[in-house]
């Protein structure tokens, strides 16, 4: 029996929380969330079809025999690949390639910002339950004091029933904060990219004010509005290409013909040629009208994507603004409000008020305290939030 609870203990040991600070666990998403691996494919892709439109198309070998002299036939047909539609095509790629690496770096933005504001909830969780401890303890000791005032005869059976009962709901929110703690570190868990259901770290910072580092007057291109005229640029460059793609490309055919029993052609006859397509019946139609359908739908994307970003970051600086000004005033309530119900106790205990004005108190300082808390947590959800919107092209990408 020994051994078998020594090796559960040394296993324990051995897997004990690793502490992670907010930078760790940012560096952690970036490394590891699974929307940066799907970000990363499509620039991957993005660049691969760069190297295709590259690529000159390879030349077709033809061997054929017939009765009619020259009976063997050897030709070589090169489609020509015209400098108007090569270059067309290019230019479509290198854009499309430019429009994933914009949306790369957002993605890294959010990514950024889904850690941070994963870790912000998990810290707010952290002290709330904190708070709810300490009130735990404190409605405890509130009615060890009623015991004991009862017994004293100063008070009757009814003031010890509410402390009881006071404390028991408090017990029930301290039980419901530790579920509610441990929900948020398997969330920052998720967003650092960790697989498991164990809760595998532990917090190494705290919940503090913010810094003030967020710049409220962005100068450069947004990235969402880059990426948005990086994709009109495509679909227009797109359009370009089919239009010009109406006339097919001509191919160049060489060769030579030989062999003649009868001997009236002797030697290997060159042969050479050009193909010409005719544009007639078909001219691309089809190909050009679902480019300028997607051109349209890129230009309304931009223009929906402009006026959302310009007025989420308008919203963004005016939440912070608001949440910072809160926060002052809870700093100052906080205060109060603790010395409120430190004061209401000790005056309960010699006598002078009663057990409804210490219990009233002590609900005003838990309210006031977990206000603060959600507002310390709202300011930096607000920031990384502002962050993310304020993020230009020349900050994100080389």
């Amino acid at each position: 029996m020994l051994a078998l609870i020594v090796v559960p203990l040394t296993g324990a040991r051995a897997q004990a929380p690793r502490p992670v600070t907010r930078i760790d666990a940012i560096q952690d998403a970036l490394d590891h969330a699974p929307r940066l691996l799907l970000a990363g494919s499509d620039t991957v892709a993005a660049s691969a079809g760069v190297r295709a439109a590259r690529l000159f198309p390879d030349p077709i070998a033809a061997v054929s025999y017939s009765k009619s002299v020259p009976q063997y036939h050897v030709g070589l047909s090169i489609p020509l690949d015209l400098p108007w539609i090569r270059g067309a095509r290019l230019a479509a790629a290198q854009s499309g390639r430019t429009g994933s690496q914009l949306r790369l770096a957002f993605a890294r933005v959010a990514a950024r910002l889904d850690a941070d504001t994963a870790y912000t909830a998990a810290l707010a969780a952290r002290e709330q339950l904190a708070l709810s401890r300490r009130n735990a303890r404190d409605t405890d000791s509130l009615l060890r004091i009623a015991i004991l005032r009862r017994d004293a005869g100063d008070v009757s059976e009814l003031d010890v029933e509410l402390a009881r009962i006071f404390a028991g709901q408090q017990a029930n929110t301290a039980a419901g904060d530790s579920l509610s703690a441990e929900s948020a570190l398997l969330t920052l868990q998720a967003a650092m990219g960790m697989i498991g259901s164990d809760i595998t770290i532990t917090l190494a910072d705290t919940l503090q004010r913010p810094p003030l580092d967020v710049v409220m007057t962005h100068t450069g291109n947004l990235l969402p509005i880059a990426a948005a005229e990086a994709d009109v640029r495509t679909a227009e460059l797109a359009t370009q290409l089919q239009r010009r793609s109406r006339i097919v490309q001509p191919t160049l055919t060489a060769g030579f013909e030989t062999g003649d029993p009868g001997g009236s052609e002797l030697g290997i006859l060159p042969t050479v040629g050009i193909a010409l397509p005719l544009p007639l019946m078909n001219r691309n139609r089809g190909n050009v009208a679902l480019a300028e359908a997607e051109l349209q739908r890129a230009h309304a994307t931009l223009a929906a994507i402009r006026v959302e970003s310009t007025g989420g970051v308008g919203r963004a600086q005016r939440a912070l603004y608001i949440i910072l000004d809160q926060l002052a005033r809870d700093e100052h309530l906080t205060a109060a409000a603790n010395r409120v119900s430190a004061m209401s106790l000790t005056a309960y205990r010699e006598g002078a008020t009663t057990l409804a004005s210490v219990l009233e108190a002590q609900r005003m300082a838990r309210d006031v305290r977990s206000r603060y808390v959600a507002d310390l947590a709202a300011a930096w959800i607000a920031r990384g939030v502002l962050h993310l919107l304020t993020e230009t092209v020349a900050s994100s990408v080389p």
